[in-house]
């Protein structure tokens, strides 16, 4: 079948449903915003947060010597990480001047997520299924069951921070920059904040700092992972997608290690991203403007945002002496969709109340179980995430074709849709792969 045919039938299909998606549309519009009434409204909350963060930020509650836990990485996961300890003073580290920026992250978490991220502020749309395209094939997975929330990171990424500090044992200083230092016995941390130095000897440090951790780096934890490159372009006054639904483009001319993405943000707006080995931006636009199909999707958008990011690949030792590894830093992320919030927000909680209790009874033993307690939970599902990214890093074009194709002339969506699982795609990949490969 040529592209233009094919792209006839995607059309014809798109207008037959139009009637039933604006009913849709409609009960779709309604559970956003009942699942954001859960919550108090966003902007009235914003001047309680921007007077947390100033009475953080300028004043310093504590002396310094005081404070039991530096946790480096004021993002979802190093707040999650904090609320978490209530057996001593917490201090949160952030380098930038705001949470939540600069946008680091395609938006999209699964329900599990939401949930393990404690249900915050700022979704923007749901999506109940995919559409997967390799060169040639296409397959839709999804049904009416909502799948997966999309987030605005900015808003999301602060009120968890307000939700951390409204624990009167946190606090949080914007602005600053932490870097570990390796002594004897334990690591110390050195904060440059505002133009001053501050040296801590606290008895744990967290390191929350994302995929290129200084803190896993200065310790010589994270030099053996695969790191991708990512980029991300938002644009408004997209009027071809269908906002129930991601778009997903596994396409060797276009991204050579990873996949492209089209995450509908509701209305007319859309974040569009790939992440691959380098020269990301350049193959992003590329994208957009040649693809066959993406660039039809793309037709006369208007770009509002671009965003640069990286992604790890396998996960590294997470305990040193007293300093804890957690999130991206600790590569807390599943191998082949590039998430990190659901795996990273479970650790979290587990390195947070490892903390507590080793804060209660002094026995470092206790700081060796956050690496055994994570590993029980999620290294399963990494290990396979890992193996199978192998061999789809080894397909061609030819063969993603021919893996699509086998999944739609055998009608395994029904499968997939059935025991499909965002957090744990190991049962129904295993399966699928193994009948395409027989």
């Amino acid at each position: 079948m040529s592209i233009d045919k094919y792209l006839k039938n995607i059309k014809n299909k798109i207008n037959k449903d139009n009637d039933n998606r604006i009913n849709k549309k409609i009960n779709k519009n309604n559970k956003i915003n009942n699942f954001n009434n859960k919550n108090n409204n966003y902007n009235s909350n914003s001047n309680n947060l921007n007077n947390s963060f100033n009475h953080f930020n300028f004043k310093i509650n504590t002396t310094i010597d005081e404070y039991d836990v530096v946790i480096i990485g004021a993002g979802p996961i190093g707040c999650i990480t904090g609320e978490n300890i209530k057996n001593g003073k917490v201090l949160i580290v952030e380098e930038h001047n705001a949470i939540g920026v600069p946008l680091q992250c395609a938006g999209i978490i699964s329900k599990k997520g939401v949930k393990e991220l404690g249900n915050p502020k700022g979704c923007v749309n749901t999506v109940r299924g995919a559409h997967i395209y390799s060169k040639n094939q296409h397959i839709q997975i999804g049904n009416e069951e909502i799948r997966a929330y999309i987030f605005e990171r900015k808003i999301m990424d602060k009120d968890i921070g307000i939700r951390a500090v409204k624990n009167k044992n946190i606090d949080i200083w914007l602005k600053s920059y932490g870097k570990v230092k390796d002594n004897k016995d334990e690591c110390g941390v050195s904060i440059v904040k505002m133009g001053k130095n501050y040296n801590l000897n606290p008895k744990i440090i967290v390191g929350a700092d994302g995929a290129k951790s200084t803190v896993g780096k200065s310790l010589n934890l994270v030099n053996k992972r695969e790191i991708l490159s990512g980029a991300q372009i938002e644009f408004v006054n997209v009027n071809n997608i269908d906002d129930d639904f991601v778009y997903i483009f596994c396409d060797r001319d276009y991204c050579e290690d990873f996949f492209i993405w089209i995450i509908p943000m509701g209305k007319d707006r859309v974040r569009v991203g790939l992440c691959d080995n380098g020269n990301t931006y350049n193959k992003l636009i590329n994208f957009v403007n040649n693809h066959p199909i993406g660039s039809k999707l793309l037709k006369n958008a208007i770009p509002v945002e671009f965003s640069v990011g990286t992604l790890p690949i396998g996960y590294s030792k997470t305990v040193y002496k007293n300093v804890l590894l957690v999130g991206d830093s600790a590569g807390h992320v599943k191998p082949l969709s590039g998430g990190g919030l659901y795996y990273g927000a479970k650790c979290a909680k587990i390195c947070g109340k490892v903390i507590d209790e080793y804060l209660l009874n002094k026995d470092k033993k206790v700081l060796k179980e956050y690496e055994k307690k994570w590993k029980n939970l999620i290294k399963r599902e990494i290990d396979f995430g890992l193996r199978f990214r192998k061999i789809l890093k080894k397909m061609d074009n030819r063969q993603y074709d021919k893996l699509l194709k086998f999944i739609n002339d055998y009608n395994l969506t029904e499968f997939i849709n059935k025991y499909g699982d965002m957090d744990s795609p190991s049962i129904v990949v295993k399966k699928v792969f193994k009948e395409c490969m027989l």
